[in-house]
C-alpha cells in the first residue's frame, strides 16, 4: 500500500507540473540559443513578462490540479485491483446468521480465501500519461527544443542575459577587462556552436559563413577587436564596441576560413 501511494503521488505531480516544465525548459532552449542576445531590448523584455505571466499561470494550474494521496485512496485503489475486492471482504463484519454456527464457518472461510489474496497484492502502478491533459503533445515540442539546445546551443550564454539587467552591468566591468565570444556554423553544417573561450591554440578553422559574436567587459577601450575575416566594408563599427558580431567571408576556394587570435587580447 505504501508503493501504492507514492505511485499515486508522482502520478499527482507529473499531471500537475507538467506545464510549468515545458515552461521552463522552452525559456532555457531560448537562452542557449543565444536568441536573447539578437532581439531589442523592448521585444526582451516583453518576452520576458510573458514568461514570467506563462510560468505563474502553470504553477497555480499545478497548485490547483495537485492531490496528496490518502490512505484511504491507496487503499481503494488497490483494493480495486484485486479480484473480488478482498480487502473490502475483510474489513466487513457479518451482520446475517452471526448467531449461526454453520454461517460463521461458511463467512470465516471466504474471509481467509479473500486474506490469501491480500497476501498475493502486489502495488498499483501509476499512469504517468499526462496525453488526455496535453492534446497538442506540448511537452515533447518543450523538450526537443531543448535537446536541440543541449546539442546545438550552449549553456554557458544563460549567464549572459544579466548584461540585458539594468544595474548589472557593473559586476562585469569590476571584475576587470574581459571578454567571450561564440562562432555558429551555418545550419547545413549540423555542428554545434562553439565558445571560443574553450578553444586552445592560436588558430581556429571554421566553415564559411559562420557567425562570430563577441561581449567586451571592461573599461571602454581596455579591449579591442581586430579582425579581416569578415569582409566588411561598410556598418563596420567602432573596435571597442562592447558587442560586436559578424560572418565569416568564403576564402581559398571555398575552404573554411582562417583567424590568427589570441584569447588574451
Amino acid at each position: 500500500m505504501a508503493l501504492t501511494r507514492a505511485g499515486m503521488l508522482a502520478e499527482s505531480l507529473i499531471r500537475a507540473c507538467w506545464p510549468l516544465f515545458c515552461v521552463i525548459l522552452l525559456v532555457l532552449a531560448v537562452l542557449m540559443f543565444g536568441l536573447h542576445e539578437v532581439l531589442v531590448l523592448e521585444i526582451f523584455w516583453g518576452a520576458v513578462v510573458f514568461a514570467v505571466l506563462g510560468a505563474l499561470a502553470a504553477l497555480v494550474w499545478g497548485v490547483r490540479a495537485f492531490s496528496w494521496p490518502t490512505r484511504a485512496g491507496a487503499l481503494a485503489l488497490l483494493d480495486a485491483a484485486l479480484e473480488g475486492h478482498p480487502i473490502t471482504a475483510i474489513l466487513d463484519e457479518q451482520v446475517i446468521g452471526a448467531g449461526d454456527a454453520a454461517s460463521v464457518a461458511v463467512w470465516q472461510a471466504h474471509v481467509s480465501r479473500m486474506a490469501g489474496r491480500v497476501a498475493k497484492a502486489r502495488a498499483v502502478e501509476p499512469d504517468l500519461r499526462v496525453a488526455s491533459g496535453d492534446p497538442y503533445a506540448l511537452r515533447y515540442v518543450a523538450l526537443l527544443a531543448f535537446a536541440m539546445a543541449l546539442l546545438f546551443g550552449s549553456v554557458l550564454r544563460i549567464s549572459s542575459v544579466t548584461d540585458l539587467v539594468p544595474g548589472q552591468g557593473g559586476a562585469a566591468f569590476a571584475a576587470g577587462p574581459t571578454w567571450e565570444g561564440w562562432v555558429e556554423p551555418p545550419a547545413y553544417t549540423g555542428k554545434p556552436s562553439l565558445y571560443l573561450a574553450d578553444v586552445k591554440g592560436d588558430v581556429l578553422s571554421v566553415p564559411a559563413g559562420s557567425r562570430l559574436t563577441l561581449r567586451l567587459y571592461g573599461a571602454i577601450g581596455a579591449l579591442t577587436v581586430a579582425e579581416t575575416v569578415s569582409g566588411r566594408i561598410n556598418d563596420v563599427g567602432s573596435a571597442t564596441d562592447p558587442s560586436q558580431s559578424f560572418s565569416t567571408e568564403e576564402r581559398r576556394g571555398g575552404k573554411a576560413c582562417r583567424s590568427r587570435w589570441s584569447p588574451d587580447r
